[in-house]
This record gives structure tokens, sequence and C-alpha cells, in this order.
């Protein structure tokens, strides 16, 4: 009789529902696609151009020519024209996705709406759901090209609420 008090009196000290780790397994689905087909789409515009590769769902960029011994001009502004389309391919109203497009070195580089290059992009709503943009490089002051290692994309949603 006296152990069995013991027993239940430990029991009650240990049961008093606090706990210092809880593990639990879960399982998760990730699906990937490529950039015409993500929530945010970023393709060659139109029929594409020489500069912009898009074949494998992934967009990469050569301005370097074609045998890499051409390129941009030392001490010059360059522009190329509606080189990518980004679409908004998501459910939620474009009015509510801000693009921003940045670069390794923002002093030497520009993103514009499409050819107009006063129409710089730092921060733009996706209006329509797409936006065609263009790259401008300014290489003066001894600014190597080779300096850009990334051109960054972002898109966020705003608040909808006033």
């Amino acid at each position: 009789m006296g152990l069995g008090t013991i027993v239940a009196g430990g029991g009650a000290a240990l049961g008093t529902g606090a706990f210092s780790t809880v593990e639990a397994d879960r399982t998760i689905e990730v699906t990937t696609t490529g950039d015409a087909d993500a929530y945010l789409g970023i393709e060659a515009y139109g029929e594409g151009s020489e500069y912009v590769d898009d074949d494998d769902d992934e967009i990469s960029f050569d301005f370097g020519g074609e045998d890499d011994e051409e390129g941009l001009n030392e001490n010059a502004v360059t522009r190329f024209d509606n080189l990518i389309t980004i679409t908004n391919n998501g459910e939620r109203d474009s009015e509510n996705i801000e693009v921003t497009i940045s670069a390794d070195d923002d002093d030497m580089f520009l993103a514009y709406e499409g050819d107009n290059e006063d129409a710089e992009i730092n921060e733009i709503t996706l209006d329509d759901d797409e936006l065609h943009v263009g790259f401008q490089f300014d290489t003066g002051a001894g600014d190597n090209i080779e300096d850009i290692d990334t051109i960054e994309i972002e898109a966020t949603e705003t608040s909808t609420e006033g």
C-alpha cells in the first residue's frame, strides 16, 4: 500500500503538462518552374535578342560580344531597349506587385521601361500584368562592365490597406 502511493505521487509530480522539447515530422511539397512560368515570369522580349538567353528555363545575359573580344565601349553609355518582359503570372492583383531591378554596381547600371531610359525602374508597380525592360550601362569614369556579376529582379507584394 505504501509503495503504490509513492509511485502515484511520482507520476502526478511529472505529469504537469510542461515540456521543454517537442519533435514532429511533417512533409512539405515544393515545386519549382522555369522563369517564364513562375509566379513572376521573366523571358526574352518578343522573339528575343542576341543578348538574352532563356533556353534552359533560366534567364542569362551576355553583353560581351560573339568572341568576348567585343562588347561595351569604355567611357560610353550603352542602351539595350526591350531586353526582357516581366509578367505577373500569379493569382494576385497586379496593382499589388512592386518590381525593383538592381545590379552589383548601381552607379553603372540602370533598368528602364521598354525603350524609354527616362522611365527608370527603381520601384515600379506591375501594370497590365507585364512590364518590358531595357538596360543601360554607363562605363564612364573607369567603370568596368565585369564589375557586374548579378542583376537582381525583386517583386514584392504591397499592402492594399490604406
